[in-house]
């Protein structure tokens, strides 16, 4: 059985701490043989508090991704060696209890399936080298884009294994939340068009969600839903970019059992990515070592 250790931070009622205890501790049940023998879980009363304790760690263990989690329900991580979560409060209280359910099942999927620190070392491929060589993009971006190849297929593995357990309509309604798109997204969206290198991040992130929601297309029940989900969150898309990035999500057909490979299988796609919107607009060409960015 596995042990949850439980860290507060804040005031919260108690009835939720024992509330999510007892889900994870269903879902670990649920997914019968793993090696997750203990578990740190920290409860967050505010995302700010959450927020700060993240950036705080990031910062003593020298970890200089962006902060992508500050829009997270909950998170997972290995980088202190063993699996940990982070579940925010205030932002659970305010999404459908299937929600809630789905987002919790999917952080312990994290901890069975990436719970420890060879999950969070990935090489970096030589396109992106050569990029930030030439000064095409900044070592920050070539940071993000590897750490968002990362979690799009985690992501799309914690799924997968889900789906696998019998977990459906929790990972369905969890999926179709992260895919809304919301009016802040078509604002940035607006922003980013206009900078290469945030263009090629913005779709990056679409893509990470997005892959997140794949394996459940193989679903009779979920196809239909969960595909005009995923259509619904590229909407502000020029439609000829927003098919581009539906058909990548076919190289999860090409996905096996082992994480590093699936983040090098999905990497090729963001350089094939690269390619193609250096083709979609005429401001993107870069010939023979010059500084213009992606």
């Amino acid at each position: 059985m596995t042990k949850i250790v439980l860290h507060r931070f804040g005031d919260f009622e108690e009835g939720f701490a024992e509330r999510i205890v007892e889900i994870l501790n269903d879902c670990y049940n649920s997914l019968g043989a793993h090696t997750v023998e203990i578990v740190d879980v920290y409860i967050f009363e505010s995302s700010s508090s959450m927020s700060a304790f993240i950036n705080d760690e990031k910062a003593k263990l020298g970890i200089k991704t962006s902060a992508f989690e500050e829009d997270f329900l909950a998170v997972h991580d290995a980088w202190h060696g063993t699996p940990r979560i982070m579940i925010c409060r205030d932002k659970m209280s305010q999404v459908p209890e299937l929600v809630g359910l789905g987002v919790l099942q999917h952080e312990v999927a994290h901890t069975v399936l990436h719970g420890s620190l060879e999950y969070y070392v990935f090489p970096t491929p030589i396109f992106l080298l050569d990029l930030e060589r030439n000064g095409v993009i900044s070592m920050q971006t070539l940071r993000d884009l590897v750490y968002l190849g990362s979690i799009a297929v985690k992501d799309y593995e914690v799924t997968h294994l889900l789906y696998e357990n019998g977990y459906v309509d929790d990972q369905m309604a969890y999926n179709e939340y992260c895919l809304q798109p919301s009016s802040e997204e078509g604002e940035a969206w607006k922003l980013a068009e206009k900078n290469n290198v945030a263009r090629l991040l913005f779709l990056v992130s679409i893509l990470k969600t997005a892959f997140c929601a794949t394996p459940l297309l193989k679903d009779r029940r979920c196809r239909a839903g969960i595909s005009e989900a995923i259509t619904k969150s590229m909407n502000f898309l020029p439609s000829k970019l927003s098919a581009r990035l539906f058909r990548t999500l076919e190289a999860a057909s090409e996905f096996g059992m082992n994480t590093h490979e699936n983040v090098a299988r999905f990497m090729r796609e963001i350089e094939n990515l690269v390619q193609y919107v250096r083709l979609y607009d005429a401001e993107f060409p870069i010939k023979n070592g010059s500084k213009k960015g992606i």
